[in-house]
Parts: C-alpha cells; sequence; structure tokens
C-alpha cells in the first residue's frame, strides 16, 4: 500500500477521517458490489489508490511532493527506490533529496513545478545518477495544476514525480508466457532470460542446455510470437507482457534441467 503523508488538496472533501480509510479499503474489497453504497464516501481514496497499484504493476514510482519537496504520497516502488538511497531518499525532515549532485537540482525543479501556470505544461525530464554505479534514475516531474497557485497552502501537492529504474529486473511469470503464446516451459524460460538482457550463451548456461537446442527453443520462439529476429522477439515480449508485475512474479530461481519435449499450454 502507498504511504499517504496529508495531502490537504487530494483528499479535503473526503468526510472519511484519515485513519479510516485503511479500513474501509478492506471493507470494500470484502463486499460484494451490491453493498458498497454505504462506503461511498470513501470513493476518492479509492480512485486514488487503484491509480497507484497501476503504476506498481507497471515498475513506474510515484512521489507527489510539496513545492518544496515535502513528501506527501508515494506508491510501492517509489517506496522501495527510497529505501535503497541510491539516487535518491528521504531527508529526517520528510523532504525528498538526491544522494549525489544532480544539474539541475531536485529541489528548483520542485520549486519551479509549484510556480508553474496552468497554461504552462511542460515536463522537466532529469537523470539521477546513484552511489552504487547503476544507471541512473530517469525522473519526470509534472506540475499538479489543479492546485499550483500562488494563494496555495505551502504544503500542497504541486508536483508530481515519475521515477523509472532502467536496472528494475524484468520477471514474467513463465505460466503468463505459456499461456499467452502456448509456450513449453524451456520455451518461456528462454524468453524471460532474453529480456533480462542476457545473450544465448548465457541463456545456455542458467538452463543447461546446449546452444544447439538453445537455438532450436529460439527457433520455436520465432514462430510461436510471430517474429523473425531476436531484437523483434525482445521488443514484442517486453511490450506485450513483460513490462507489468503481476501476482505470479515471485523471482523464482532459473537454475533448473528441463526436456525439449516439454508440453506447452495453449492459450484459452
Amino acid at each position: 500500500m502507498a504511504i499517504l503523508r496529508g495531502v490537504p488538496n487530494l483528499t479535503a472533501r473526503m468526510s472519511v477521517p484519515p485513519q479510516r480509510r485503511p479500513q474501509l479499503l478492506s471493507e470494500a474489497q470484502e463486499k460484494p458490489l451490491s453493498d458498497r453504497s454505504s462506503i461511498s464516501e470513501a470513493g476518492p481514496h479509492h480512485l486514488l489508490m487503484a491509480g497507484f497499484e497501476a503504476l506498481d504493476l507497471v515498475n513506474v514510482g510515484l512521489l507527489v511532493t510539496s513545492a518544496a519537496g515535502q513528501l506527501l504520497l508515494a506508491n510501492r516502488s517509489a517506496e522501495q527506490i527510497l529505501d535503497t538511497r541510491d539516487g535518491l531518499e528521504l531527508t529526517p525532515r520528510g523532504t525528498i533529496r538526491t544522494t549525489l549532485k544532480s544539474t539541475p537540482a531536485l529541489n528548483v525543479l520542485l520549486d519551479a513545478a509549484g510556480k508553474s501556470q496552468p497554461s504552462e505544461s511542460n515536463d522537466s525530464i532529469v537523470a539521477i545518477r546513484r552511489p552504487s554505479g547503476k544507471r541512473p534514475l530517469t525522473l519526470v516531474i509534472r506540475s499538479v495544476q489543479a492546485v499550483a497557485a500562488p494563494t496555495a497552502d505551502p504544503s500542497s501537492p504541486t508536483a508530481l514525480v515519475f521515477i523509472l529504474d532502467p536496472e528494475f529486473p524484468v520477471e514474467t511469470a513463465e505460466s503468463e508466457l505459456r499461456q499467452l503464446y502456448g509456450l513449453t516451459s524451456t520455451e518461456a524460460c528462454l524468453a524471460n532470460l532474453l529480456m533480462e538482457g542476457k545473450t544465448l550463451d548465457e541463456c545456455c548456461q542458467s538452463l543447461g542446455i546446449r546452444r544447439s537446442t538453445a537455438r532450436t527453443h529460439l527457433q520455436h520462439l520465432f514462430e510461436k510470437v510471430g517474429v523473425q529476429r531476436q531484437s523483434e522477439l525482445v521488443s514484442l515480449l517486453l511490450k506485450s507482457i513483460g513490462l507489468v508485475r503481476t501476482a505470479g512474479k515471485r523471482g523464482k530461481g532459473r537454475n533448473i534441467s528441463r526436456t525439449a519435449n516439454d508440453e506447452p499450454v495453449l492459450p484459452r
């Protein structure tokens, strides 16, 4: 669940106290649709949390901040990035800052978002260097136009900060690939490894198969997915299912032996 740090302009119209909202969310999930009218007062909060969950599914972090960089709201993906303190971190005062110096400075961009006019729709994009040496985080900063006004409360939400991590692992559940394209277990494992950027030789080592066997499986993948090149295969798999984090993704080990005669699961 996303963390909530008091977002007056997003939740002020809700009559439900903040401490009651998590309970209402649980009640809403347990009750049938016909019985949910009694909790309709929490509708805006449900929609907000649903939006954050949607971004989690595609591995996009989202921070809602004030013009001063005060963190007001964060989804699960953003929380995980902040917890690592690798590029972005949360100060003891609850503000967002970069762990290394960035140009332009993050606080300058957030302040500019707070002063943006409704007629201005330019997003700010900045690469954030990381102490670990991993590829930089990409931040897209957008003004919350609905509350961007000179008289707005200093603690009002003024900026949306979208965080994209190019190092985020791509882990598609094998069962999803098998159902989507009718792949065998080995073919699904091979597809997974290719989406992670592995070479064919690295895939052979992980799967414990010979290169000739891997090329046979790769050819079957081309035929089932409907492509002719490995680059096309990876691109299509990423666009179709690879970027979506589903309940089936558990990061299981892949050092397993499978026969070349694994039965496929046909698409339904």
